[in-house]
C-alpha cells in the first residue's frame, strides 16, 4: 500500500516530524516553546477570523457536495498546517538566541550593489499606489487572495495537485524556519526606511519585540513570546516571496488561467518586499531557491501516487 495515497499522513509525518526538531532545538538551547496570544495578529491589522473564515467556507462546500474524502484530508491538513506554523513560529522567534550573529551588513552591501533595481522597487510601489487605492494593504492582500485562491481553484479540480500545493507550502515553511538560522538577518529597514507607511509602523512594533527579546533573553519570551510570536523579525529568505512562489508555479502548470491572474501579484510581492525594505535583494533569491527545492521534494515524493493514478485512469 502506497502511504502517500492516505489522505493527510504524509503531511502529518511532516508536521509532527518538524515539531519533533523544534522541541529538540528548544532543550537544547534551553528555549521557551509559547503559543500565540489571542490578539497576537492584531498588530497586522487582522485576526484569527480571516483564515478560519476561509477553512469554514471550504469545509462547509466539502460537506454539502459529500466530499468525505476531501473532508477527512481538510481536517487532517489543517491539523498538520497548524502544528507547522506553531513550531515556525517559535524557532523564528528563537532565531537571535540560537545564532546571535548577524548578516545584515553584508546583506545591506549586495542590496548597494544592486541599488537601480532597489530603486526600480521604489519606483513600482509608486505606480501601483496612483492606480489602487489600496496600495499600501496590498503587499499583505494580493499574499492571502494568492492562497485563497490557490486552496478554493485547485481543490475544486484534481485532488493529488492540492495536495501538492499544500504539501509545498508546508514544507516552504519547514525549511524556511530552519533557513533563518543559518545567516540570521533582521532586515534593511535597519538601515534604510521603507516607502510604504503602513509597513513601516509594523516594523517599529516588531523591531521593538526584537530589541525587548535581545535584551530580555529566554524569560522574555516565556512571558512575552505570546504576544509578540507573529511579530518575529527575520529576513532571510523572503517566505513571504517563497510562499507565493509556489502558488504562482501549480497555478501556471495546472490552471493556466490562473497562473495568468497571479502573474502581476507576484511580481508586485517580489518588488514590494523590496520597497518596504522588510527584505534585501539576496532575500528573494534566498526564497525562490527554497521554493525550487521544496517543488522539487514535493515532485518526488508524489510521483508515484501520480503515476498510480494515471494508470488508474487509462
Amino acid at each position: 500500500m502506497n502511504l502517500l495515497s492516505v489522505p493527510g499522513l504524509p503531511e502529518l509525518v511532516l508536521a509532527f516530524s518538524f515539531l519533533l526538531v523544534a522541541t529538540v532545538l528548544a532543550w537544547r538551547f534551553d528555549l521557551p516553546f509559547v503559543i500565540p496570544a489571542s490578539d497576537a495578529l492584531e498588530f497586522t491589522g487582522m485576526s484569527y477570523g480571516v483564515p478560519l473564515s476561509l477553512i469554514a467556507v471550504l469545509g462547509l462546500y466539502l460537506i454539502v457536495t459529500k466530499q468525505v474524502r476531501r473532508l477527512i484530508y481538510y481536517g487532517l491538513a489543517a491539523i498538520a498546517y497548524g502544528v507547522i506554523l506553531i513550531a515556525h513560529f517559535n524557532v523564528k522567534l528563537w532565531m537571535s538566541l540560537i545564532n546571535p550573529t548577524l548578516w545584515d551588513d553584508f546583506f545591506w552591501k549586495t542590496d548597494q550593489a544592486l541599488r537601480p533595481l532597489v530603486d526600480a522597487a521604489f519606483a513600482v510601489h509608486r505606480g501601483a499606489d496612483m492606480i489602487l487605492p489600496v496600495g499600501e494593504h496590498l503587499y499583505l492582500f494580493a499574499f492571502l487572495a494568492m492562497f485563497a485562491g490557490s486552496i478554493i481553484v485547485h481543490s475544486a479540480q484534481c485532488f493529488i495537485v492540492f495536495r501538492k500545493v499544500i504539501f509545498t507550502a508546508m514544507l516552504v515553511h519547514v525549511l524556511g524556519a530552519l533557513s533563518y538560522l543559518v545567516m540570521p538577518a533582521v532586515g534593511p529597514f535597519l538601515y534604510e526606511q521603507g516607502i510604504n507607511a503602513l509597513e513601516t509602523a509594523r516594523q517599529v512594533h516588531m523591531y521593538g519585540g526584537y530589541q525587548a527579546l535581545v535584551a530580555g533573553g529566554r524569560p522574555w519570551i516565556a512571558s512575552e513570546g505570546s504576544q509578540y510570536m507573529f511579530a518575529a523579525v527575520a529576513a532571510m529568505p523572503s517566505l513571504h516571496v517563497a510562499s507565493s512562489a509556489v502558488f504562482v508555479y501549480f497555478a501556471w502548470k495546472h490552471v493556466r488561467w490562473l497562473g495568468v491572474a497571479y502573474l502581476p501579484l507576484f511580481t508586485f510581492i517580489i518588488f514590494e518586499a523590496i520597497a518596504t525594505r522588510w527584505h534585501y535583494w539576496i532575500d528573494v533569491a534566498a526564497g525562490l531557491a527554497l521554493t525550487a527545492l521544496a517543488i522539487a521534494i514535493t515532485t518526488a515524493l508524489f510521483r508515484s501516487l501520480e503515476a498510480e493514478e494515471a494508470a488508474r485512469l487509462r
